[in-house]
């Protein structure tokens, strides 16, 4: 079953500033509030004593590629209940856990290096997650498709980063002003991670929809696109 989203060129979807995108995403999750669910899930696996890390990574991957699956279900206003969700998840997991895998090298790399080529590399190349997951191609092609969508983004998505970023320091500072073992404990990161991913994932996800049908009709200019925030 192809879980590659058919949008008609008459259905294009709006490009959205990063106010925009960050409120419509939250309206996604708040929608489909089963992800925050199953990204908290994923957080609290990461306790497991000794698999921990790895478990982690593995259900992480899994819920990453569920809330693609659920927002491109969204775009084509189509409900679906989560086995069929999954379903769909379980034929693109390989290559989303290759595509993630290597996405998260690449950014750390990146970090280490000078910190602005990894912030560069991780919104560039972000779009290659809901390519990994929604689409036909292997891990290369994914990673290669998800480097020239997010062209013309990056300013877009490091603001969208940005903005989630605050908010959630925001929220971290209430919760250890409320309950100081939260934050010890690092439950209240697995909280605000669990409402943030979904978030991101969702963002992300909307800029790959409205930026696949540009990139198929002409080139896109980087510094004419980023300004559109």
């Amino acid at each position: 079953m192809s879980t590659t989203v058919s949008t008609q060129s008459a259905d294009r979807i709006e490009r959205l500033g990063v106010r925009r995108l960050v409120t419509w995403a939250a309206v996604r999750v708040r929608e489909n509030p089963v992800l925050v669910g199953l990204f908290l899930l994923a957080g609290l696996v990461g306790y497991v004593p000794f698999v921990g890390g790895l478990l982690a990574l593995l259900v992480t991957t899994f819920v990453l590629g569920m809330a693609y699956v659920v927002v491109a279900d969204d775009v084509r206003l189509q409900a679906r209940g989560l086995n069929a969700v999954a379903a769909d998840v379980r034929e693109r997991y390989v290559t989303l856990l290759v595509v993630s895998v290597a996405y998260a090298v690449a950014v750390a790399v990146g970090l280490i290096a000078l910190v602005i080529p990894g912030l560069y590399i991780a919104a560039r190349l972000a779009p290659a997650l809901p390519v990994a997951a929604l689409g036909e191609h292997g891990a290369a092609d994914s990673l290669r498709e998800g480097w020239k969508l997010g062209e013309g983004n990056v300013l877009r998505l490091l603001g969208v980063f940005l903005v989630v970023f605050v908010l959630q320091a925001i929220a971290a500072g209430i919760l250890a002003v409320i309950s100081t073992d939260l934050a010890t404990t690092g439950i209240s990161a697995v909280l605000l991670n669990a409402v943030s991913g979904p978030i991101l994932a969702a963002a992300i996800a909307h800029v790959y929809f409205e930026t696949r049908d540009d990139a198929s009709e002409e080139p896109i200019d980087e510094m004419t696109a980023d300004a559109a925030v």
